[in-house]
Order: structure tokens, then C-alpha cells, then sequence
């Protein structure tokens, strides 16, 4: 599939729409992927992760996946007895990480009344080594040297402002430089542990550096976690907990360094522009490595022997840019 088009006078950007009901990290991926793609894009993915696309203006506008009877693309009930293709509207294009079996696929590029449609893996098969990008820039007849071309999201101000306002009630004053630490993941196994991530921020808050420190816990680590281990943060670090898509992007856009698991808060730290240090065990940080101006990955087949001393080192030499493995 060809999405981009000769540019000249006459010319006009085509419709794409594009559907990707994955998590925080996939989709942010999945919005390098348009921002590359010359279309006016349409985005369906869920709630939050929708309307953090649009604001940032990765995509032209967005629509919750949540909010829609996505169940229609799996139905035998004519088009015309279905709510979802009004709400889709009409598109030129389909660009899709969603869909079952090649029927239901073919259904909801009907809907949407596209002529050219792309269905793209979630996750790279066989033995294919590159970065997901560049697996979805090849499959879409685009030059994978396109990934090149990444660069930081814009955040608006409106969201660095809410940001400030939160980060004051945590503890850190707009003047102060600080490191952003997010110490979870959606998996236990992707995690490096607290006691190293809680052992390096007082490391870089001695002198010489006493560079101030964040710790950003989500909903999953609310969950997860025993009131005791936040305790253990909240005693000593300020903490920012379960913000907003919007207030997050804010806060790892004026961070000066992130560090963190793979996890789709590391992937939106590298796209906020933050020079990101990104810990990989189990995961494949070759497929899925957060993209971004400054980010360089620790790896190690078990997370626990990745030491302090690496990632002290990759935090002390911000904001240049470096590889590990």
C-alpha cells in the first residue's frame, strides 16, 4: 500500500483511517507510524490514548474505540443496519492493527468505504530483526529509512502548565531539574527491581549531581503493588500518581531524563522528547525499543543483573546517546 502521495499545487492529502486497539506503548508506535505517512488521519484507539494523539497532533482527529459498536465489524447484519460506519465516516484509506479473520478485516474497510486497506501485525513473526517501524513502513511501500526521521511529539503548553501544578503538589518547583522514574510495567517480568530503582535515585540525589527525582506510578502499580512500597517512595521521593495521559506527557516533556521498563510510559517519555534510559529483560528491545531523540536501552536476559552502577552511568552521561547489551 502507497499512503504517500506526490505533493504539489493540485494535490491534496489523502483520508486514512487508522485503528489500533493495543496498549499505551503500541499505540504510541503505532503514531510514529502516521506522523510519517502523508494523510489526513483519522485515529480509533482507546479513550485516552485517542484524544493524547490528537492533542499532540500527531493525528487530525481522533475517536474512541471504547465509545464505539467495534462489535459490528464481527457481524453478518448488513452495512446499512450498522451504527459504525456513520461514525467512522468515509475514508479513502484503511490503516489497521485490529481485526480477526481477512472477512471481518474487508468488513470494516467497507465501512469506512475504503478502496485501499493495510492490515498490519501487532508483532513482528519469523525472523524478522528490524524495529516494528520499519516492518509497518515496508509493508505500506514506504523506504524503512523513514524511521530516521522520528522526532519528539509536540506538547502542548496547556499540558506542561497542568503538569507544573502537579509536580508543585508532589514536591518538585518549576525551577528544579529533575529525573522522571517510572518503576513498572504491565508485566512483574519486564520490571528491574524497586530496591535498584529506589537505590539509584538517592544515588543521584548526593552531591555532585543532586539531580531531583520523580517516581510516575500508574494504575497498574496501585493495583499491584502493597501500600508498603509506596509508603517506602512517598517517604523519601515525590511522586506523581496515576496522572493523566495528558499531565504525564507534560511532566516527561520538561523532565530532564526518564528512566524506566518497557513500558508505555518509557515509549511516551521518548516521544515527549526526554532523553530516555529504558531497562529491557524478557522483552525484544529490537522490535520494540521506544523511539525518540535520546534513548539508549540496558539489556539483559534477567533484569536482576543489570547493576546500578550501568544505569548510574547511562543516567551520568545525559543527555549523549549510547547503546548497551
Amino acid at each position: 500500500m502507497q499512503v504517500a502521495m506526490a505533493r504539489g499545487a493540485a494535490s491534496r492529502k489523502p483520508s486514512v483511517l487508522a485503528v489500533h486497539s493495543g496498549a499505551l506503548g503500541d499505540v504510541i508506535l503505532f503514531g510514529h507510524l502516521l506522523r510519517l505517512v502523508d494523510a489526513e488521519v483519522t485515529l480509533v484507539a482507546a479513550g485516552e490514548k485517542s484524544r493524547l494523539l490528537a492533542g499532540a497532533g500527531v493525528v487530525a482527529e481522533a475517536l474512541d474505540f471504547d465509545a464505539l459498536p467495534m462489535h459490528e465489524v464481527f457481524s453478518d447484519a448488513p452495512l446499512d443496519q450498522c451504527a459504525l460506519p456513520a461514525l467512522l465516516g468515509t475514508h479513502e484509506k484503511l490503516v489497521s492493527c485490529f481485526g480477526g479473520d481477512r472477512s471481518s478485516a474487508l468488513r470494516m474497510a467497507a465501512m469506512c468505504g475504503a478502496t485501499d486497506a493495510m492490515f498490519l501485525p501487532v508483532r513482528p513473526s519469523g525472523n524478522f530483526r528490524g524495529h516494528l517501524l520499519e516492518l509497518w513502513l515496508d509493508l505500506l511501500g514506504l523506504p524503512t529509512e523513514l524511521i530516521a526521521r522520528v522526532r519528539p511529539w509536540n506538547v502542548p503548553r496547556p499540558w506542561r502548565r497542568m503538569a507544573a501544578a502537579e509536580l508543585r503538589k508532589a514536591g518538585i518547583s518549576p525551577q528544579e531539574s529533575y529525573l522522571a522514574i517510572h518503576p513498572g510495567s504491565g508485566s512483574v517480568q519486564k520490571c528491574w527491581p524497586l530496591e535498584r530503582f529506589i537505590e539509584t535515585a538517592g544515588r543521584l540525589g548526593e552531591a555532585p549531581r543532586r539531580l531531583a527525582v520523580l517516581f510516575v506510578l500508574g494504575p497498574v502499580e496501585m493495583d499491584r503493588w502493597q501500600p508498603s512500597a509506596t509508603k517506602r517512595l512517598t517517604a523519601r521521593f515525590p511522586v506523581l500518581v496515576s496522572p493523566g495521559l495528558e499531565v504525564l506527557a507534560g511532566a516527561l516533556a520538561s523532565a530532564e531524563a526518564y528512566l524506566g521498563n518497557d513500558s508505555g510510559v518509557s515509549h511516551l517519555a521518548a516521544a515527549a522528547g526526554a532523553a530516555t534510559t529504558v531497562l529491557f529483560g524478557p522483552s525484544r528491545r529490537k522490535h520494540f525499543a521506544p523511539l525518540g531523540r535520546a534513548v539508549r536501552t540496558i539489556v539483559a536476559e534477567e533484569l536482576g543483573r543489570i547493576s546500578v552502577e550501568e544505569v548510574l552511568a547511562a543516567a551520568g552521561s545525559l543527555p549523549e546517546v549510547q547503546e548497551y547489551s
